[in-house]
């Protein structure tokens, strides 16, 4: 499944930490990310601590090139603040149409020549 610029969010548990929504016992390990859609009408996202993306409204009020930036800032903060595996993250980001356009053409996953202007 492939969400848009304005329909994803990523929800992990932060590596250095024990979930802390493990309430009826299938809270998703430490290090566990997924990307899925916005609004988590299903509740998807239940099982992490942590959610980030079209969640957080702010970003509805911000150019293409500010959300794509601020994707990458969240994967950022995912690998290096929250040490999350680069590649696992890398596998969800995939699903983000925007981050396969605009990730290196050498790096697998990336969709070359479907960029939009």
């Amino acid at each position: 499944m492939a969400f848009s610029i304005d329909k994803w969010m990523v929800a992990w548990n932060p590596k250095h930490s024990t979930p802390a929504l493990d309430r009826l016992g299938k809270a998703k390990p430490d290090g566990a990310v997924e990307v899925g859609i916005w609004p988590d009408k299903t509740g998807w996202s239940d099982d992490y601590d942590s959610t980030v993306g079209c969640c957080d409204t702010k970003r509805s009020g911000f150019s293409l090139e500010g959300k794509v930036a601020q994707m990458f800032i969240d994967f950022h903060t995912l690998v290096v603040g929250d040490g999350i595996d680069p590649k696992a993250a890398h596998r969800e980001f995939l699903k983000i149409d925007e981050y396969r356009r605009r990730i290196s053409p050498d790096i697998d996953g990336a969709d070359i020549g479907s960029e939009e202007d």
